[in-house]
């Protein structure tokens, strides 16, 4: 199965932890990217689907691209769809938020979800609450077109939860598939506080909406609050 990833803080964290979790069971797993990532230590690099025949599968994820130097970049999306054929789980990082907790994706190109994604997790991080779009939002400008902020609008619980399930926002480009809402760096009791009541918000605007299909994973690698949704994203697989 495909696993796309979009949105901002906690993407190639979660990635990878959910990587690592799958590739421990002994399925084989593969990391990859439908946009750019950060180069890890360890990749493959490859220019067509078929190189993944001649990959060593073992207890950690694979990560294939096109070196780009600091960057590994996307095959062809054309190419990237056949790699559910050479492995157990595909995990691509579907987007790219320049390291900021929270974003809006641009009207045209973003995200850049393959058609073939089982499941879509949807990040964020915490921290961006209580703070200016223009600190903590990146293409923040779009925010003024979909729901008539500006840049120095101070984020709230509720707002986070309005990009997150918007259509034009958190969920642009997430057909009716699985899909998790990861809140990540709730790293002390009022972060936490903060990401309960996104959730909370989270649920209500599913519920108006008509999403069912969904979950919120709260987070936070340095309180060893990991995510553990995996069942769900597997589920009927």
């Amino acid at each position: 199965m495909m696993i796309s990833l979009v949105g901002g803080g906690g993407k190639t964290t979660t990635m990878f932890y959910i990587g690592n979790f799958f590739a421990n069971t002994g399925k084989k797993v593969i990391i990859t990217t439908s946009t750019h990532i950060v180069k890890p230590e360890k990749f493959a690099e490859i220019k067509s689907a078929k190189e993944l025949c001649n990959i060593s599968f073992g207890d950690e994820p694979v990560v294939v691209g096109i070196d780009e130097g600091k960057k590994l970049s996307s095959l062809p999306l054309s190419e990237l769809e056949k790699f559910k054929d050479y492995a157990d789980i595909v995990l691509v990082e579907a987007d790219g938020a320049k390291r900021l907790p929270i974003k809006i994706p641009r009207e045209e190109n973003e995200p850049v979800i393959p058609a073939c994604s089982d499941a879509c997790i949807v990040c964020m991080g915490i921290d961006a609450v209580g703070k200016t779009l223009k600190e903590k939002c990146f293409r923040y400008e779009r925010a003024y077109d979909i729901f008539g902020w500006s840049g120095e609008h101070i984020l709230s619980c509720e707002d986070a939860a309005r990009i997150l399930t918007s259509k034009s926002a958190g969920l642009k480009g997430v057909d009716d598939v699985r899909t998790v809402f990861v809140i990540n760096k709730a790293d002390r009791d009022t972060d936490l506080e903060k990401a309960l009541e996104v959730k909370k918000y989270i649920e209500f605007y599913c519920k108006e909406s008509g999403l069912k299909n969904f979950r919120v994973a709260i987070t936070s690698y340095e309180s060893n609050r990991e995510f553990c949704d995996f069942d769900f994203l597997t589920e009927g697989k």
